[in-house]
């Protein structure tokens, strides 16, 4: 009984965690290096461990649509992606889409975080990318929901 009462007083704190946000849905399914950035929503990734470790892919940005690199914000938005990792490390974690997992074109579409470990977070990228204006959300249908991500999540 009092196993019982104690699994039951930490409900309400998971309810909270979860209304508030800060438990979010993704899966951190692959760690890796970002090996290049090729524009404002693709990078060539090399998998350490998780989804096809020892391999090297492209990963298509999922839920974001960068301008086209002929164009000046193009070019800005290539420029953006490349300072964060320059900047802050090129080791990033990836939510591999469970829907479709690649595009038409091959490409492993994901949700990619950047660790902080110091402060026990990730950056959602995707989502960097939106708030500073360097792309645009574009639905697709898969499990992600663009509209719900927040910008730090826990790891």
């Amino acid at each position: 009984m009092v196993a019982v009462r104690k699994a039951l007083a930490i409900v309400p704190v998971v309810f909270f965690l979860l209304i508030s946000g800060f438990v979010s849905a993704y899966e951190l399914q692959a760690y890796g290096y970002v090996t290049k950035v090729v524009d404002g929503d693709t990078v060539w990734f090399h998998s350490y461990y998780g989804y096809r470790a020892g391999e090297t892919f492209k990963v298509r940005f999922a839920d974001i649509n960068a301008p086209e690199l002929y164009t000046a914000e193009g070019k800005e938005s290539k420029a953006a992606l490349e300072w964060l990792f320059d900047t802050y490390g090129r080791h990033v974690y990836l939510d591999v889409d469970d829907v479709y997992e690649t595009d038409h074109y091959g490409r492993v579409v994901a949700v990619v975080y950047l660790p902080f470990w110091y402060y026990g977070y990730a950056l959602n990228v995707n989502e960097w990318l939106v708030e500073r204006g360097y792309a645009s959300i574009w639905d697709h249908y898969n499990e992600f929901d663009p509209y719900s991500w927040s910008l730090w999540v826990p790891i």
